[in-house]
């Protein structure tokens, strides 16, 4: 039986809601982070791991800081000494932007480090572990610019750009499974979106209209033992209860809000020919903690000492929202309500949501479970006098949301 340890999205330089600790000159959130990294670490060596694979998009962006490369580094170099087999995936995040720029990762590659395997393009490689020979496909992420860099495909629009990168995605991973030694453990390794996948917030404005959605089907094909996916920022299994298990790790901490009821850890698996199990193991990822207040039913400050005895704050980043008329305009006592929250690691902001009117009930479910194309349809849906103009208006948030991502990434 092999012992897998399951990494994904490890983000280092992640700094979102990040203050400078004095003793180190570092970003908290990175200590953060690299807290939790080491977390799985540690547990993976007290139970004899034979083989650890990070899935994908290792830092923030593509031209890492030096602290994060350390960071990264004293991650790999602690397995290594072990002699632990390391596999490294490219992910999103790691990809250069220019074609035949070296890719945020590859200095492991370069470095020809024993038992470290970087895999930055479709291939299929044996490794030797305590365990015995495993065999571990990658499949890196798949980036549009570069494919509609070639001559034939810059006229392509985004929807046959996808048809056509998900076509040749499916005809890569059959090839992949072909070359399996069927006598041999099998695992993927993916770093991409997966049809039926459920996003975290965060992650729903990025990937509308931008990532080529890999069917499941190609994913359950039993060649494989084990899909160890990257991406996606939630902890799943989208084979569940069947073989092969095809999972996301999930990252290694919140990234914001849009995450802060998601547990974050990572996946330890049992690898045997045809029957895999798994466990997901939480880390002591960083806290977020929202208090929502509403000022129609009591004075700001008093429901925040109500709110403070139901939520534990300490040491976590927190925001409060606190729903109040239009009409008043008093500034809300800021100072009292965070002398209130000291005990917090960080007030990421005290918000005001204004009103008018008769309040609506809030419908958690446009904001934790759905992605914004979702949400907007099932807004649309509660107001019949949007009826005769749904289809337009949902066209257009597409398109909305396009704009944004192609923003982002110019």
């Amino acid at each position: 039986m092999l012992h897998l340890l399951h990494l994904a999205d490890i983000h280092f330089g992640m700094e979102n809601h990040g203050r400078l600790d004095p003793a180190s000159g570092l970003n908290r959130r990175l200590l953060d982070f690299t807290r939790s990294v080491h977390t799985a670490i540690d547990y993976a060596l007290d139970h004899d791991v034979h083989l650890a694979i990070f899935a994908g998009d290792i830092y923030k962006h593509r031209d890492p800081d030096p602290s994060w490369q350390r960071a990264f580094a004293g991650c790999v170099r602690r397995l290594a000494e072990a002699e632990i087999p390391v596999v490294i995936l490219v992910g999103n995040h790691d990809q250069p932007n220019t074609f035949g720029k070296a890719h945020a990762v590859e200095i492991f590659d370069t470095l020809g480090l024993p038992r470290v395997t970087v895999i930055s393009k479709p291939e299929l490689h044996t490794i030797a572990t305590a365990a015995g020979p495993v065999q571990v496909a990658g499949f890196p992420y798949m980036t549009r610019s570069f494919m509609l860099s070639r001559e034939q495909y810059k006229e392509l629009s985004i929807a046959n750009a996808h048809q056509l990168m998900v076509k040749q995605a499916e005809e890569i991973l059959r090839s992949l499974a072909t070359q399996l030694d069927p006598s041999l453990p099998a695992v993927l390794t993916l770093h991409g979106s997966v049809s039926n996948a459920i996003l975290s917030s965060e992650q729903s404005i990025m990937m509308i209209g931008h990532d080529p959605i890999i069917p499941l089907s190609i994913l359950t094909n039993p060649a494989w033992d084990y899909v160890a996916l990257g991406h996606i920022h939630r902890h799943q299994d989208l084979h569940h209860g069947a073989q092969p298990p095809v999972v996301y790790a999930g990252s290694i901490e919140r990234i914001d809000f849009g995450e802060e009821k998601e547990d974050k850890g990572f996946v330890w698996a049992q690898v045997e020919k045809g029957h895999t199990t798994f466990t997901f193991i939480p880390v002591p990822a960083r806290r977020f903690v929202t208090l929502r207040l509403d000022a129609r039913n009591g004075e700001p400050v008093q429901l925040l000492e109500e709110g403070l005895a139901t939520h534990d704050i300490d040491d976590a980043i927190v925001r409060v929202i606190v729903t109040i008329p239009a009409e008043h305009t008093a500034p809300l006592d800021e100072r009292r309500m965070r002398e209130r929250l000291r005990s917090a690691y960080l007030v990421a902001g005290i918000v005001r949501d204004e009103v008018r009117g008769p309040a609506r009930t809030r419908d958690s479910g446009l904001t934790e479970t759905l992605t914004p194309l979702q949400a907007m349809e099932r807004y649309l849906q509660s107001r019949p006098e949007y009826a005769d103009r749904q289809q337009a208006l949902l066209e257009r948030t597409q398109r909305l949301l396009q704009e944004m991502q192609e923003e982002l990434l110019a």
